[in-house]
C-alpha cells in the first residue's frame, strides 16, 4: 500500500475509532438508504427499484474514474456499517438478480469492470489482441491498479459517502475473480476480514498458471500480453507471480484472523437445465469447456483444502456437483451468501447481536450439495445497458463475452 493512501485510510479508521470506540465500521447513515450521495445517481428505473446507486469514483492510481455500484444498508443510526465488495459483473448480485439473498443490514458494493483485467495491479499497460493499448472510457491508456483501488482508494470513498467502515468487510469473486478475491483479502487484511471465492483458481505461480492466466485474459477479455504485462515475465527477476499465488499465501489468513470461504462444483453436469444452458450457449464444445473449467477449479480447491487441513487454516470449503454454469452457481449462492454474512458478524465490534437479525429470506437447502467442510476439516458506464441476468448470461467465467467497444477495459465513465 502506498504511503499516501495508507495515510488516508489510517486517518479514516482513526476518525471512526474516535467516533465509535471501535475501528471496524463507521456509524450508520441515519436510516437514509435512499439518499443519493455525492458523485452517485440512479441510472435507470431498475436500479432505483433495487435501491442501487451508481457512483463514479476517482482513482488516483489509475488516473481515471471507476464505476462502482452501491446498495446502501438500512441500519439504524449509531449501528456499525459493514460491506461486501464484489469483483466483476458476474460476481455482482445486483447485476445478476441475486441481491435479495443479502440482508439489507449490509452494504453491497460492486466493482463491475475490475475482473476484465484480473482485478489485479499490472506492471505495464495491457494491449488487445490487435496490439493496441487498452483504454478507459475516457479514451486514455492506463495501467490497471485494481488492488490499490479496491484495497486503498475505494474504502476511503465509501467511508466518506456511505459511512462504511474501513475494516471488518468482505470481498467476493466468481471464476476469474474468485482467487483474486482471496488474494486481495490477504493483501489488505485491515480492510477485509472475509473472502469468498466461487469456482476460482489458487495455484497460479506454476507452469499451468503461466499458460492458463494469459490464455483466459486473451480468449475471454481480448488482452494479449497477460503473460508478462500483468505480473511480469515469470521467468525473469522482478515478477510478482509468487506474490499473487493464493496457495503460496493462504497461511497468512490464520495470522490475520480472517475467514476464507471456497466453493466449487466437481465439473460433472448436474441437471438437464445445466446441460441445456451450455448447449444453448455454444453446443457440445461449450459443455466440454464448462466441465473442464469447473473440474480445474475443483482440483485447485482440493489441493488448497489439503494444504489448509495440514496447517489448520480458517478456510471453509463447499463442494457440490455441477459445471461452470449459472445453474450450478444459483444452486449454492444462497448458502454462500449466508456464510458470508455469518462470517461478517464475527468481525463486528460493539454491536448487540439483537440488531443483527438478517433481513434476507430463508434459502432452501441445496439438494445437489454433496459435502461441506469447515475450518479446513469462494460496469457498465451510465449509458450502457444493465448486465444480463443469470438466465441469459451463461458463459460463466467472468469470462462472459464483453461489450465490443474497441479498446475499452477496466475503468468507468467519468462524470
Amino acid at each position: 500500500m502506498t504511503t499516501r493512501r495508507r495515510g488516508a485510510l489510517a486517518a479514516v479508521t482513526l476518525a471512526t475509532a474516535i467516533g465509535l470506540g471501535a475501528a471496524t465500521a463507521g456509524p450508520a447513515y441515519a436510516v437514509a438508504p435512499t439518499t443519493v450521495r455525492d458523485g452517485c445517481a440512479y441510472t435507470d428505473d431498475n436500479e432505483r427499484a433495487q435501491n442501487i446507486q451508481t457512483c463514479w469514483v476517482w482513482s488516483e492510481s489509475m488516473q481515471t474514474s471507476v464505476t462502482v455500484k452501491v446498495r446502501p444498508s438500512d441500519r439504524q443510526a449509531g449501528g456499525s456499517e459493514q460491506a461486501a465488495y464484489f469483483l466483476g459483473t458476474l460476481s455482482d448480485p445486483s447485476a445478476n438478480g441475486r441481491g435479495e439473498l443479502y440482508g439489507t443490514e449490509y452494504n453491497l458494493v460492486a466493482i463491475p469492470d475490475s475482473a476484465k483485467t484480473w482485478s489485479s495491479n499490472w506492471q505495464s499497460t495491457p494491449v488487445d489482441n490487435n496490439g493496441k493499448p487498452l483504454t478507459t472510457y475516457e479514451g486514455n491508456t492506463f495501467t490497471p491498479q485494481w488492488e490499490t483501488f479496491v484495497g486503498e482508494e475505494l474504502p476511503v470513498f465509501l467511508n466518506e459517502r456511505f459511512d462504511i467502515g474501513t475494516s471488518g468487510n468482505a470481498v467476493s469473486g466468481l471464476s476469474i475473480a474468485g482467487g483474486q478475491a482471496v488474494n486481495l483479502a490477504l493483501k489488505y487484511p485491515e480492510v477485509f476480514s472475509v473472502a469468498v471465492s466461487r469456482s476460482g483458481y489458487y495455484q497460479t505461480d506454476s507452469l499451468l498458471g503461466y499458460l492458463a492466466v494469459p490464455l483466459t485474459l486473451s480468449s475471454r477479455h481480448g488482452v494479449s500480453n497477460g503473460f508478462d504485462a500483468m505480473w511480469g515475465n515469470p521467468f525473469l527477476p522482478g515478477n510478482t507471480w509468487g506474490d499473487n499465488d493464493v496457495a503460496a499465501r493462504i497461511a497468512e489468513a490464520k495470522a490475520n484472523g480472517q475467514t476464507i470461504i471456497v466453493s466449487t462444483g466437481n465439473g460433472l453436469v448436474a441437471s438437464k437445465a445445466e446441460w441445456d444452458e451450455m448447449i444453448a450457449q455454444g453446443g457440445l464444445a461449450h459443455v466440454a469447456i464448462g466441465g473442464v473449467l469447473e473440474l480445474a477449479s475443483f482440483t485447485s480447491a482440493v489441493l488448497l483444502n489439503a494444504q489448509a487441513a495440514i496447517l489448520g487454516l480458517p478456510v471453509d470449503f463447499i463442494y457440490t456437483a455441477g459445471a461452470h454454469t449459472w445453474n450450478r452457481w444459483i444452486r449454492t449462492d444462497g448458502e454462500e451468501a449466508a456464510r458470508l454474512e455469518d462470517a461478517l458478524r464475527k468481525y463486528e465490534q460493539g454491536q448487540s447481536t439483537a440488531l443483527l437479525v438478517s433481513a434476507k429470506p430463508e434459502v432452501a437447502a441445496d439438494p445437489a450439495a454433496t459435502k461441506s467442510t469447515t475450518e479446513s476439516s469462494v460496469p457498465t458506464s451510465p449509458t450502457t445497458s444493465a448486465a444480463p441476468t443469470p438466465s441469459t448470461d451463461t458463459t460463466g467465467t467472468d469470462v462472459a463475452p464483453q461489450p465490443t467497444t474497441t479498446g475499452v477495459v477496466g475503468a468507468g465513465a467519468g462524470r
